[in-house]
């Protein structure tokens, strides 16, 4: 069942941090949580984009919006961001970005490149999580949302660095989850195949995929609805295969069965604080 929105907004506000918000799905959360009340940081490259969807949340929901114009892949991203954000009480963080702009065989993208795409999806995400993470376990309460790919479950060919990297990102967050669980602060994954956008209706046109402009794809709306009435079912949501499976048997409740299964055999050897 959905939190109402004034419940929401006291447990994961005043203010959330969306990270990939100029477009698609980290637009469609920035939207979202402000009509639930919460005031928005919006961080991506495109200052326009942000400051166009600053302007409409501002008007539309009378909220307080600031934008970061900052690339997540730079190696002081979270310190730039931590800064911009100062003294504002952040109590959900959105990581919304680290798309594949490559898709090729792995040798056949630089080094240079790939170690880019490495700071956006694994180090910006453990800084990020731990500034953010350690103010909202003081406070015992907030949420960490990791926007991630079924890519993260294993392997696949050209699409090597991604997968490895969103995985990181997956285990970090399952990790994350099973400590801070009994602590008033949730953590979620999302994992997701494909969403409508216009990034990704271009690459599918680049790849030469049939029926690029028109494939049914799933809507970025309807998924941010999804992740935020989740956000405290953790620690991972596997779309479209937990909604499609009925009942308690489903790839996510096998995941989540998995993390606590491992914790508590690790902990007769590492301790259970």
């Amino acid at each position: 069942m959905p939190v109402p929105n004034n419940a929401f907004a006291h447990r994961y506000g005043p203010w959330a941090v969306i990270a990939g918000a100029s477009h698609g799905l980290g637009a469609a959360f920035a939207r979202s949580l402000a009509e639930r009340g919460l005031n928005c940081v919006l961080v991506a490259r495109r200052g326009n984009a942000l400051a166009q969807l600053k302007s409409e949340l501002e008007q539309r929901y009378a909220i307080d919006v600031l934008v970061v114009t900052q690339d997540l892949a730079h190696p002081n991203a979270c310190e730039q961001l931590m800064a911009a954000v100062g003294e504002r009480q952040v109590g959900l963080f959105i990581y919304n970005a680290g798309g594949d702009p490559y898709i090729t065989r792995f040798l056949d993208t630089s080094v240079e490149d790939w170690g880019a795409l490495l700071r956006l999806n694994c180090s910006t995400v453990m800084q990020c999580s731990h500034a953010f993470g350690a103010a909202m376990l003081a406070r015992g309460q907030g949420g960490l949302l990791l926007v991630g790919s079924q890519a993260a479950l294993g392997g696949i060919r050209k699409l090597a660095m991604y997968a490895a990297t969103k995985g990181f990102a997956l285990n970090l967050g399952e990790s994350l989850w099973a400590e801070w669980k009994d602590r008033g602060v949730d953590v979620l994954n999302l994992l997701i195949g494909t969403v409508d956008t216009p990034t990704m209706r271009d690459a599918m046109v680049k790849l030469n995929i049939p029926d690029a402009l028109t494939m049914t794809l799933p809507q970025a709306e309807d998924l941010a609805l999804l992740a935020l009435e989740e956000l405290g079912n953790g620690p991972t949501l596997i779309h479209p295969e937990d909604i499609l499976a009925q009942g308690a048997d489903t790839p996510g409740a096998a995941r989540r069965a998995h993390v606590l299964g491992k914790s508590a055999q690790a902990a007769v050897f590492i301790g259970n604080d």
